[in-house]
């Protein structure tokens, strides 16, 4: 696992590897997340336990006594008895469908009337057998809904990388954003001291009898436009970093936060695009929503033979085989039945057939029908990410090029200033025109910037289409997948909680 090391406390600069380390660690939408794939992996180990053996037992008291003798070969004027009994037994069930049952019992029996044994113990060790030979037969059948919460896991895993992948979208571009927002508030800084200069200039010509008051006003004006665009930059700031504080977990907002957020600035320079050929088949062999749907599809799929299996007759296979025992001591009951004294086995077939299967077959329509919209679903899924990646390689492709053409703009309008600056400097121009060209080198520089962040933006939504965003901030699963197990909820975690609940 990547090492977060990052608190808020310091100044430091925040990289954008650990940014990210840290929201795959701290962000409670992903632990959150994180429970559906453990709960899907215990279905698999429900639906697993179905097949696991069964224990059972029973005991039973039973005594009588007769108001009076109802024969005249009763020994006793009241007839008094008492019957005892237990069994114990397991059973298993079979992929097959089967299931086998192996049980012993033992019984006693006493009166004071008249018997031929008294007490008199009875015992048997059996084995019996339940085999559906239609519905619910063989393995494919009996094994679909083990099959089918295997799938539902894998599906939840594949739901989850997604929000993993969402989140470190959400984390980068946060990122980024704060470092436009405070490269742009330089950029506007820089623009402040600037007219704050000029101004200073203004002052001392008008002292001089250079310029009028009016040109002294209008400098004085646009340093206070410049003192209201630093104070909307520092709150987009603050915004920024916040957003960013939230994809990585580490404050409540609760608590007064007193620190800030610094990270490193905009590339200069941007990765060149792969071919939006290679770009479109990445995305459509690689996109996470394809593989979420596939698995959907699959699981109909299983849906759809288990609503076929429902409208066959209930047609079972039974039998059994039991030894029986029989005397006045328990031990030697139990011994006649290992020594086969009696038995008793049977075979039979047993038939249930509902009238005319209509709710089956309505059912099987159902599944028909929701296999078919899966499968459209999955092909429109690849369909959309297609379309997608090529809109996303434009806007990426589109940007480079409005980097250049705006870094351009911007040295020849800083030039035009320079020039206008100059002149003004000489007398050969008004005021006005070195105030629009500031403007203008402002506004260049302005349209730069954004075409950087813009660009940015572009290309890492564009990773996260073609599926190279772990590539890209260098990660891969097996560094990822430890981030999404699922614990027990920390010290920090509770107490914050705690501390919270009204």
């Amino acid at each position: 696992m990547l090492s977060v090391g990052v608190t808020m406390a310091t100044a430091s600069e925040l990289s954008l590897k650990t940014a990210i380390a840290a929201a795959l660690e701290h962000n409670l939408g992903l632990r959150i997340a994180t429970y559906e794939p453990a709960n899907a992996l215990d279905s698999v180990e429900i639906e697993d336990a179905q097949f696991d053996l069964s224990l059972f037992g029973q005991t039973s008291l039973d005594e009588r006594q007769s108001a009076a003798s109802s024969s005249a070969l009763d020994a006793a004027t009241a007839p008094e008895s008492e019957s005892r009994g237990a069994s114990v037994g397991v059973d298993k069930r079979f992929s097959t469908g089967a299931t086998v049952t192996l049980d012993s019992s033992i019984s006693r029996s006493a009166s004071n009337n008249n018997a031929a044994r008294n007490p008199d113990y009875g015992t048997d060790v059996g084995l019996s057998i339940r085999q559906p030979l239609l519905k619910g037969a063989w393995s494919r059948v009996n094994l679909a809904p083990l099959a089918r919460a295997k799938v539902t896991a894998e599906r939840s895993i594949f739901e989850l990388r997604s929000e993993i992948l969402d989140l470190i979208l959400d984390t980068e571009i946060a990122y980024w954003n704060l470092a436009y927002a405070r490269a742009d508030r330089t950029l506007i800084a820089s623009s402040l001291a600037l007219a704050e200069n000029l101004l200073e200039e203004n002052r001392e010509r008008e002292r001089l009898g250079l310029v009028t008051p009016l040109e002294v006003l209008q400098a004085e004006a646009e340093v206070l436009n410049q003192q209201e665009a630093v104070l909307q930059a520092d709150n987009v700031i603050a915004d920024a970093e916040d957003a960013l504080r939230r994809s990585m977990g580490l404050a409540d907002f609760i608590e007064p936060i007193h620190q800030e957020v610094f990270v490193a600035g905009l590339p200069g320079q941007m990765e060149p695009l792969r071919p939006i050929e290679v770009v479109v088949k990445d995305t459509v062999l690689n996109d996470v929503a394809a593989q979420i749907q596939e698995r959907r599809l699959e699981i109909e799929r299983i849906n759809h033979m288990l609503a076929q299996d429902e409208t066959r007759p209930d047609l079972d296979f039974t039998g059994g085989l039991s030894y029986l025992g029989r005397d006045t001591n328990g031990s030697t009951a139990y011994r006649g039945a290992y020594n086969a004294d009696g038995y008793d086995w049977s075979l039979g077939m047993e038939l249930r057939v509902p009238w005319g299967f209509r709710e089956a077959r309505a059912r099987v329509r159902q599944a028909e029908r929701s296999v078919e919209q899966a499968s459209l679903e999955l092909y429109d899924i690849k369909q959309e990410k297609a379309l997608a990646a090529r809109n996303a390689w434009r806007s990426a492709s589109t940007g480079l090029k409005r980097i250049e053409v705006t870094r351009t703009a911007m040295l020849l309008n800083e030039e035009a200033f320079e020039q206008e600056r100059a002149r003004y400097g000489s007398g050969l121009v008004a005021y006005r025109n070195v105030l629009e060209a500031q403007r203008d080198f402002d506004q260049a520089r302005s349209r730069y910037l954004a075409s950087l962040i813009e660009t940015l933006r572009a290309t890492v939504r564009l990773s996260r289409v073609d599926g190279t965003l772990l590539q890209r901030n260098g990660l891969d699963w097996d560094i990822v997948d430890p981030y999404t197990q699922v614990l027990e909820p920390s010290a920090e975690l509770t107490t914050s909680l705690s501390s919270n609940t009204p």
